[in-house]
């Protein structure tokens, strides 16, 4: 039903087309030149030559003009008799007596001795009637050339009126295909438009999750080093016996380190924000990868207290690893793995940093010895915020591996978790390598 009209409107103009087509070839037919007509002239040169054999006759010509004269008077009655004229002669009713006077033309043959004079009568008789005949030919050829010209005036209304009548209905046709290919139109961009403000909710929706998951692990991750430097500084202030200097660089330290919790955990909130408005923009260049993590973990050194804890042990292949990053962002990256490694690492175990060239990448591994993380936890370990619910009291702030992901795909690299063999996980910093000879 939904095409029905569409499809009759194309029929309707098809069947239109059709008859003009027919139409048009019935005209071109009609205006052909038959060979039964033009009836006036071979009259006329029947006529002729009885004139020119009446004519031989009474001047007492040569008698092979004579004969000559005769002969060609016969073939014209033969040609009237045996052409395709004769049936416009019957139908006309024009056919009556010809013959007659071609039979006695024969009898008076000059070449079997005819009577010259009989023969000169019957040539003069035979002039008058086939003038008679031939005014009658034309009156019929008038006539039937008006019959032709109104037929050809109605055909040629008839193909007039069909091509009118296709174009009315091809222009009805084109303008509902116009009118359903704008609805169709505006149809697909009321679809994109839904899907994009479906798109622009869930998006705001996650946003909105995501602020308010920031905002609860910030109150969570905030409040503890607060506490702890208000806890010092209450030691510190209270009254009565002044503190010992031994006390003193104990709360100074336990200070310094919450206040580093808190510059850390601000300075990932921006970066991750940075990151996500696309503000960040990496200097490419070929960087020794091994030089790259052994400052990482230098500057670990100096800023954790967790590195008492463990070691870092940095292994390096048979050839050096050149990487093409940005040394910051890279930095920053392996900053943020072996952050992790330190926080879920047990007390005394190692962690093993090895950067490595395979094939035409540069990889860093960081492996630990924790308690690694289960399936579902590695499914969404990249996800913002998400923290596994045996570490939701260890600090930290869920943004970690994210901003390291995103910042190595800045690079074309990645980031990527693996379970370690013996116990532990895997983290691989993958970014394009620079092959050295």
């Amino acid at each position: 039903m939904r095409y029905g009209g569409l499809a009759a409107l194309i029929l309707a103009c098809i069947g239109l087309l059709t008859v003009a087509a027919v139409n048009i070839v019935r005209i071109e037919r009609q205006m052909q030149i038959s060979a039964t007509e033009n009836m006036t002239w071979i009259f006329g040169q029947t006529q002729i030559e009885a004139l020119n054999l009446a004519a031989a006759l009474s001047s007492d010509a040569d008698p092979a003009e004579v004969q000559l004269r005769f002969d060609l008077l016969v073939s014209r009655l033969n040609l009237l008799r045996d052409g395709p004229q004769w049936r416009f002669l019957s139908e006309a009713g024009l056919a009556e007596g010809l013959m007659g006077w071609r039979d006695g033309l024969l009898a008076l043959d000059p070449a079997e001795g005819g009577d010259r004079a009989a023969l000169a009568a019957h040539v003069a008789a035979l002039s008058t009637a086939l003038r008679g005949k031939a005014s009658r030919v034309m009156s019929r050829e008038w006539q039937i050339q008006s019959e032709r010209l109104d037929s050809l005036g109605r055909l040629h209304l008839l193909a007039l009126a069909t091509v009118l009548g296709a174009l009315i209905s091809g222009t009805v046709l084109a303008a509902l295909l116009i009118d359903r290919e704008r609805r169709l139109i505006r149809s697909t961009m009321d679809q994109l438009r839904a899907k994009q403000l479906e798109r622009d909710l869930d998006q705001e929706r996650r946003t909105s999750e995501g602020y308010r998951r920031f905002s609860d692990l910030i109150a969570h991750q905030v409040r503890t080093p607060l506490a702890v430097i208000d806890s010092a500084m209450h030691r510190l202030t209270r009254p009565g016996n002044p503190p010992s200097p031994e006390i003193i660089r104990a709360k100074a330290e336990v200070s310094r380190e919450a206040v580093a919790r808190l510059v850390r955990l601000t300075d990932t909130a921006l970066l991750m924000a940075r990151v996500d408005r696309g503000a960040v923009e990496p200097d490419l260049a070929c960087h020794d990868l091994d030089r790259i993590a052994a400052a990482a973990i230098e500057d670990l050194h100096e800023s954790a207290r967790a590195l008492k804890t463990g070691r870092v042990i940095l292994g390096s292949g048979n050839r050096p690893v050149t990487a093409i990053c940005d040394p910051v962002l890279t930095g920053e990256i392996l900053a943020n793995l072996l952050r992790n490694a330190f926080l879920y690492s047990p007390p005394g175990s190692d962690i093993d940093v090895r950067p490595m060239q395979d094939g035409e990448l540069a990889v860093c591994d960081i492996s630990d010895r924790g308690p690694g993380m289960t399936p579902e936890e590695l499914a969404v370990a990249f996800e913002d915020f998400a923290r596994g619910a045996r570490h939701r009291d260890l600090p930290g702030s869920g943004l970690g591996l994210p901003l390291a992901r995103h910042l190595a795909r800045l690079q074309d690299g990645d980031v990527t978790l693996a379970p370690r063999a013996g116990g532990g996980l895997v983290a691989r910093l993958i970014l394009p390598g620079a092959v050295t000879t």
